[in-house]
């Protein structure tokens, strides 16, 4: 079967309560889940496969609409968030009027948090939650032979009498140093950047699948276990990036240091091969030591991210994170007397925070631990967390108002906010409030300007500080 893969506009996303000017500012990453896909399709050695990462090209809706023309494929795989909903359902009507006969299957984050109503429009013929390489693999071999996919498990899809059928939850995937690496040069690889990164080229890369922790505002650990490639696999991937001339990786783990001997064992394999490529990740706090991120800046990691969250004891408890603000501090000194550099993630708008006083504390917070980057977000309650359950129960939210979004989406849905104790409006304010208390001081402004090393360099951060002036 002839299959694009497509990563679609995001010309209709729906907004968040987070400032605007600072929203403007994101990451261009490569399609790490379509990367998957493709690669272990190649390896199949059965179908034409082809990845379109419209971001990256920066195409919209009826110039991705010729290249489909174009190639006139027998099936269109599309992946994102819940966010991208409205862009997606476009993207697959699009497809339709061109042929009927084209197959539209959706993969990807809002697939695996509602794959029921991702099969209420009719413009999807099948959907793969959670991993997909295995299964889509199954799907194009059922489809190609002219067989409904009714023997693959972990698959929604419309039979030909109009049916949804949806077969057994499949396995994850346990051992993940079988897959292929992501095949990168098939896409312009050099297109891709890292908005906090130093160098041009940026690259996103995939450890561990999986997160063991249960925050009450995340729906990750409902996907399955953590699972974890080795030290040795991984590296051999960031090697061949280095080979590629890729500048800088992110390892997008949800959590990458959830064992520190194996953070350990990769760092000493990085060492032995004298490879030199920068590289960051996203740390648990509890799980920091001093053994682990000085091993790490030894290896060529320049950043860490930490979900901080809340700036009190009683925030810290109500998300679950199993930490307290002491244990915050102790950890944070570990990260600064490393000279990595920090960035801390903040959420604005907590069950606790009854007050303006309760929402400063978690500025004033984010201030003492003076990280070199903070960002801060309104808290989203989404379906499928504690959070949501809590506020449905209690009736701070509204159980309908996400069903209506995804059954019927439209561009100006609004996702929920706690708005126990603040209005929506007042949340945002507060969120821009943080942004100047954090970033408009003597300090920190001379901080970035003692950092700048390009004309780029100088650019990209004017463009930010007058971004955050203006709020």
């Amino acid at each position: 079967m002839k299959v694009l893969l497509v990563n679609p506009p995001r010309e209709h996303s729906i907004s968040s309560e987070v400032p605007t000017s600072v929203n403007a500012e994101v990451n261009t990453m490569p399609p790490l889940g379509l990367l998957y896909l493709e690669a272990w399709l190649a390896s199949q050695e059965r179908h034409e496969v082809r990845i379109l990462d419209c971001l990256a090209e920066g195409w919209d809706g009826a110039r991705l609409e010729e290249e489909v023309r174009r190639e006139a494929p027998d099936l269109v795989g599309l992946t994102g968030h819940t966010h991208d909903l409205v862009d997606m359902l476009e993207i697959s009507r699009r497809v339709k009027a061109l042929s009927p006969e084209i197959a539209v299957w959706w993969g990807g984050p809002h697939v695996s948090d509602f794959p029921s109503q991702t099969m209420h429009h009719p413009e999807v013929d099948g959907c793969i939650p959670d991993e997909g390489e295995q299964a889509f693999a199954e799907v194009l071999d059922c489809l190609a032979e002219g067989r409904e996919p009714t023997q693959v498990a972990g698959v929604l899809f419309r039979s030909r009498r109009g049916e949804v059928i949806q077969t057994p939850r499949r396995a994850p995937i346990r051992a993940l140093n079988t897959l292929p690496f992501p095949r990168r040069s098939v896409l312009d690889y050099r297109k891709y950047s890292y908005v906090l990164g130093s160098r041009a080229i940026a690259t996103s890369l995939l450890t561990s699948r999986g997160c063991p922790y249960h925050c009450s505002f995340c729906n990750t650990p409902g996907r399955g276990s953590w699972r974890s490639r080795s030290a040795h696999n991984v590296v051999d991937e960031m090697e061949q990036c280095a080979e590629l001339g890729i500048h800088e990786i992110y390892m997008v783990d949800d959590t990458f240091n959830v064992q520190p001997e194996r953070t350990l064992a990769m760092c000493e394999e990085i060492r032995r091969r004298g490879l030199k490529v920068n590289w960051n990740f996203r740390a648990r706090v509890n799980l920091i030591t001093p053994e682990t991120v000085q091993a790490a800046r030894q290896a060529g990691c320049t950043r860490v991210h930490v979900g901080v969250e809340s700036g009190t004891d009683e925030g810290l408890k109500i998300l679950n994170k199993n930490l307290d603000t002491a244990q915050v501090r102790q950890k944070f000194r570990i990260l600064k007397d490393s000279g990595l550099t920090t960035v801390c993630y903040f959420m604005i708008g907590c069950p606790h925070e009854r007050t303006r006083d309760d929402v400063l504390a978690t500025i004033d917070f984010a201030r003492e631990l003076d990280p070199d980057y903070a960002l801060f977000g309104v808290l989203t309650p989404y379906p499928r967390t504690a959070l949501y359950e809590e506020g449905v129960r209690r009736g701070i939210l509204d159980p309908g108002h996400w069903e209506r979004f995804l059954l019927e989406p439209r561009a100006d849905f609004r996702p929920q906010v706690w708005t126990e104790f603040f209005s929506p409006e007042e949340l945002g304010e507060l969120c821009e409030l943080a942004f100047k208390r954090f970033y408009l001081r003597p300090r920190q402004m001379l901080r970035k300007l003692l950092e700048i090393r390009s004309f780029q360099d100088l650019s990209r951060k004017l463009k930010a500080g007058w971004g955050i002036a203006k709020l």
